[in-house]
């Protein structure tokens, strides 16, 4: 993995405007997520760079999400490649605030 002032480049603006996380609030019924690529994050799981309505967005994996995409039967990260992504939003305990905050779960894969 590059560090951060490696990926930077100065004939574009990516990089220096912050990252596009895919959050919940970002995701409209049945919306449709192609997943162009994985990478790594600092700690270790895998991050899906998706697209959608010609928008790119990182989403990184958490462990329900990671569990449920090996119950789907897909045997790992890289498979998810080239595939559409669908989300169901919920909630889940922030262990920091201790509030029900809006997050996303994978709702199904194909």
């Amino acid at each position: 993995m590059t560090n951060e002032n490696e990926q930077k480049s100065l004939d574009s603006w990516d990089g220096f405007l912050g990252s596009s996380f895919l959050k919940a609030e970002n995701v409209k019924d049945g919306q449709i997520f192609i997943c162009k690529g994985l990478e790594i994050t600092d700690e270790g799981r895998p991050r899906l760079v998706l697209e959608s309505e010609k928008l790119t967005w990182q989403f990184d994996i958490n462990v329900t999400n990671a569990n449920l995409l090996k119950d789907l039967n897909i045997a790992n990260p890289k498979d998810l490649i080239g595939k559409k992504i669908f989300f169901r939003k919920t909630t889940a305990r922030n262990p920091n605030t201790n509030k029900e905050v809006p997050t996303l779960r994978i709702d199904k894969v194909e």
